[in-house]
């Protein structure tokens, strides 16, 4: 079983915050629903810890096809989530920097309606979900580095 972790943004559009607000309300009332948790819930962000990586995928699809019918838009970001210490549980438990410093850059590189993984995450959507495998294509923009530091791999999105 692979968990993973997704940082979602909803945004209002034109001046209307409040259908992305009970967007994000009710997803994080879902999550619980379905065996996840809201790890972190903050202003117009929410970080989810999923169990069960359908559920994750169509319900992001779902709310990207909620988002454009309710006039408001969301940005999101999945990883793999990798507890910092094995063995711990979902009690108190971080994720390893790599985790995270993988999914803040994946979620400044989406566009609104997208959700962003990586080429590693995908290879294991292949495997654990594979009917939602071509959902995800190439962005377009390669991403900035810095001079002498390592390429990060690229993002895959999944547009709404």
């Amino acid at each position: 079983m692979v968990n993973i972790l997704v940082l979602l943004r909803f945004e209002g559009l034109e001046a209307c915050v409040a259908p992305a607000r009970e967007a994000m309300l009710d997803y994080a009332l879902r999550v619980r629903e379905s065996g996840g948790r809201v790890v972190d819930q903050d202003g117009d962000q929410l970080l989810v810890s999923l169990t069960d990586m359908r559920w994750g995928l169509q319900s992001l699809r779902n709310l990207l096809a909620l988002a454009r019918r309710d006039g408001f838009a969301v940005r999101a970001a999945i990883v793999q989530a990798v507890l910092a210490r094995p063995g711990t549980g979902h009690d108190g438990a971080g994720f390893t920097a790599r985790t995270l410093e993988t999914l803040l850059r994946l979620a400044g590189e989406v566009e609104r309606q997208q959700v962003g993984i990586t080429p590693k995450l995908l290879s294991l959507i292949q495997l654990s979900a594979p009917e939602f495998a071509d959902l995800f294509e190439s962005a377009d923009a390669a991403p900035p580095h810095a001079a002498g530091e390592l390429r990060p791999q690229p993002v895959l999105v999944m547009a709404g």
